[in-house]
Parts: structure tokens; C-alpha cells; sequence
């Protein structure tokens, strides 16, 4: 499958992420979550992003932090 925007994997694009979520435990964990905004954002964030975009997005505080605690967790 060839992603396009943002999620585009060549950097022909010129986007350049810096977090790298796993997308099998996103996966999981929107399908366990009955919190709508979590689970949108859980799917939204799954491939390579940019910090700023999740900083930037219209989520609240609560689901942003949540998943800076997924990313951050699964990295260590």
C-alpha cells in the first residue's frame, strides 16, 4: 500500500517525522477503548508523525497525553 500526505514513507514529500508509534498496539488499543475522541486519535496517530502534529491537533489535553504515554511506553 503507498501512503500519501503526511504518511507518505519516501521523504520526497519533505515530511520528516520524529515518533514512531507501533501500529499494531494502536490498533489494539482503539478496538479496547470505548472513548470515541481516544479511539479516533489512536488510529489517527498510528503511522510516523511529527510531535507538533499531535501538539497542533484538536484533541484534548487528556487524549494527547495518552498518547504520548502509548508512544512513550512501547519505545521503552
Amino acid at each position: 500500500m503507498k501512503l500519501a500526505g503526511k504518511y507518505a514513507t519516501s521523504n520526497a514529500s519533505g515530511y520528516a517525522p520524529d515518533v514512531f508509534p507501533s501500529q499494531q498496539l494502536m490498533h489494539s488499543l482503539a478496538k479496547q477503548t470505548n472513548n470515541d475522541e481516544l479511539k479516533s486519535a489512536l488510529l489517527e496517530f498510528q503511522y510516523p508523525f511529527k510531535l507538533s502534529d499531535l501538539e497542533n491537533s484538536s484533541y484534548s489535553p487528556t487524549t494527547k497525553q495518552a498518547i504520548l504515554n502509548v508512544v512513550t511506553k512501547a519505545q521503552n
